[in-house]
């Protein structure tokens, strides 16, 4: 059984908030712990060339199986673009793991959990709530244990 995770970028992977991005504190530790048994996915608003160039910059980029880019489909939060990313999958082994209301419903529009990712200190943590968050995590690490007991 293959489980999939979704990240947002922005806010949720890369730490913007600095002229220089940077991956946020315990993102590549959590990667490496889901790889293992998950498919990885990245779906953002950013364009495909920078996305690729940073992840590929800071390391990770191989740990992700496919993205959805703006350059690729509507923008989050239409489905459109995640469900041609993730194509038939059994929607109970899914998460999008987001700091945005925008990740959240784009998440709940698919029919899969979320995880609202507070880590980002501009993520609005009554926004994510409200939108529907099945899970708030305030570290990157909090989400392992939830994805362990509540994916499939």
């Amino acid at each position: 059984m293959t489980k999939h995770i979704v990240f947002d970028c922005d806010g949720t992977l890369l730490d913007t908030s600095q002229s220089r991005y940077s991956l946020y504190p315990d993102i590549k530790d959590l990667l490496i712990n889901l790889s293992t048994n998950h498919s990885l996915y990245v779906w953002t608003a950013r364009d495909r060339s920078s996305t690729l160039r940073i992840l590929q910059e800071l390391g990770v980029v191989h740990f992700f199986e496919g993205f959805c880019t703006s350059d690729d489909a509507y923008p989050k939060p239409h489905i459109g673009g995640v469900g041609q990313m993730l194509g038939e999958i059994n929607k109970a082994h899914a998460c999008v793991i987001g700091d945005t209301v925008n990740d959240i419903v784009g998440a709940k529009n698919f029919g899969v959990k979320s995880i609202g990712a507070t880590w980002n200190k501009s993520a609005n943590l009554d926004s994510l709530i409200e939108s529907g968050a099945d899970f708030i995590a305030f570290s990157p690490l909090d989400c392992l244990s939830w994805l362990s007991n509540n994916l499939g």
